[in-house]
């Protein structure tokens, strides 16, 4: 008995799936919004240090460039602790949205539709938004540089290359990464019949927008010693490390990342295999794409043109880069399904793509709420945070009738006394004074400072050590030290966290 033939797609049937879609995404989106500052009582590494940052206002960091620490210091100050969450979901449903816009220019609404869903089987959009940082803030630029360039390229409007550059600049005040996207498009640009653009006025307004973005940046840069790429260097470091296996080891984490995406596609193949539905396939296989070299390109080159910097440079790459480079993996997916395969699989898709996500909620929800129970040292979000700002500001008071101005420690540890303080105050790093330029000697003369620190060394290899030159000079201060004992905030069964502190206080504001 032949297989059955399915009825086609019905445009009602597309606005229900479409429908039940976004209503899933909105209770998604606002479950990974509110639900983990209910289950964990700190931020995670990244968010505590941005945090510290952006509230500083500055045009660049010894790490990173400025805009997601300022982003994110922005959203804490309008939603509180659901902000730095609510920030996360912000970039993921941007990027999705920027997918399905580049979708429907290449694979048609149909196709477009599956393969935005289908990103969501990349781990990199689950797991790792609970902790906003670089990489998740680089997400809907990559994908907005992707979808103007195409825009751009199919109808040259004015508007459209002012776009791309300012994607490019945004994008490159996000992480400097995003500069392997824009060289892959360039040698596009350049090798594919695409260099016909190059005659036009769009591509250079493009590039003068996207200077104008980075300048400021750029100029800071040049002022502060070209800091963030010294880091770089130093985080890339190989260690004696094969560059070979780096790179394949960078590549394997990238696959297994995407093995949700490949277990939603087998599933909805194997139901149609064993379903009557499943219609034969006379035609020889193709790409169901208007540009298929282009999506290749925006799909795939930027994380293999990385591996293979990696390789040949002898860089350490950390798995984590990969983090924006994959959100047209779905849209890839989406553009091998034969044609006659789509309505069939298109229930199939959807359901285990609803699997995935509800099961990946569920996994993330219990790892925040039981996580400290199976493991013998706290994991970020786990610290007591609101324990040890209140006890900060409680001692500081005690001894100074001047509010805290500055802590000084680490990042982790002093950035969680700076956002729980009521004061909110600025984090002086350990180390180069270059690294904290708005704790300057007049500021802390005028206003002291607490200096704390762990009894037992931290875990964050890539924090910066070192003495505080700016303390140490420091005239007529009212030394005073100490130390607290301070519970874990699920009454977990292991030792007390011990913080050591020394306060400096102007004789102006000492207490008597």
């Amino acid at each position: 008995m032949p297989p059955a033939i399915p009825h086609p797609l019905q445009p009602h049937d597309h606005q229900k799936a479409l429908r039940t879609m976004l209503a899933f995404a909105c209770l998604y989106a606002l479950a990974w919004t509110l639900m983990p500052p209910l289950l964990a009582p700190s931020f995670p590494l990244d968010v505590v240090e941005s945090l510290g940052w952006g509230r500083e206002w500055q045009w660049g960091y010894y790490k990173h460039p400025p805009l997601p620490p300022i982003a994110l210091h922005v959203s804490f100050l309008a939603l509180g602790r659901w902000g730095p969450f609510a920030l996360s979901q912000l970039c993921v449903a941007l990027t999705l949205w920027l997918v399905w816009l580049t979708a429907c220019r290449l694979l048609g609404r149909e196709r477009a539709f599956i393969g935005t869903v289908l990103t969501m089987g990349v781990v990199f959009y689950t797991r790792p938004a609970l902790e906003f940082n670089h990489n998740i803030a680089q997400m809907p630029f990559w994908a907005g540089i992707c979808y103007f360039y195409l825009a751009a390229w199919q109808d040259d409007k004015r508007w459209q290359w002012l776009m791309l550059g300012l994607m490019a600049g945004l994008g490159l005040l996000s992480k400097y990464s995003i500069g392997l996207l824009l060289l892959c498009l360039g040698l596009f640009t350049v090798l594919s019949p695409a260099r016909s653009l190059l005659r036009r006025p769009g591509p250079w307004l493009a590039l003068l927008v996207m200077a104008l973005a980075f300048a400021p940046h750029l100029l800071w840069l040049h002022h502060n010693d070209w800091l963030p790429f010294s880091y770089a260097k130093d985080r890339s470091n190989s260690s004696g490390e094969s560059p070979r296996a780096g790179a394949l080891g960078f590549l394997l984490t990238q696959l297994l990342n995407h093995l949700p995406l490949l277990l939603i596609v087998l599933f909805a193949f194997l139901r149609l295999r064993w379903s009557r539905l499943r219609p034969a396939v006379s035609a020889p296989w193709q790409w169901h794409s208007a540009k298929p070299a282009y999506l290749c390109l925006i799909a795939l080159a930027p994380g293999l043109l990385l591996a293979a910097l990696g390789m040949a440079l002898g860089l350490r790459l950390r798995d984590m880069w990969g983090v924006p480079m994959w959100p047209f993996s779905g849209v890839l997916a989406a553009a091998l399904i034969p044609s006659a395969w789509l309505a069939p699989m298109r229930p199939y898709l959807l359901r285990g793509t609803i699997v995935w996500l509800t099961l990946i909620s569920v996994l993330c929800g219990v790892y925040l709420w039981k996580i400290s129970d199976f493991r013998r040292s706290p994991v970020r979000s786990d610290w007591p945070a609101a324990a040890l700002a209140k006890q900060a500001e409680a001692t500081w008071d005690s001894l100074s009738s001047c509010p805290l101005n500055t802590v000084a420690s680490d990042a982790w540890t002093g950035g969680l006394v700076a956002i729980g303080a009521q004061s909110q105050p600025s984090v002086l790093i350990p180390g180069d004074p270059r690294h904290s330029p708005w704790a300057t000697a007049e500021r802390l003369q005028q206003h002291g400072a607490l200096q704390i620190w762990q009894a037992q060394e931290d875990a964050d290899r890539d924090a910066p050590t070192g003495p505080y030159p700016v303390l140490d000079g420091l005239q007529g201060m009212r030394m005073h030290e100490g130390a607290w004992s301070i519970p874990w905030p699920r009454g977990q069964s292991r030792a007390q966290l011990v913080v050591q502190w020394q306060a400096y206080v102007p004789a102006a504001c000492e207490r008597h």
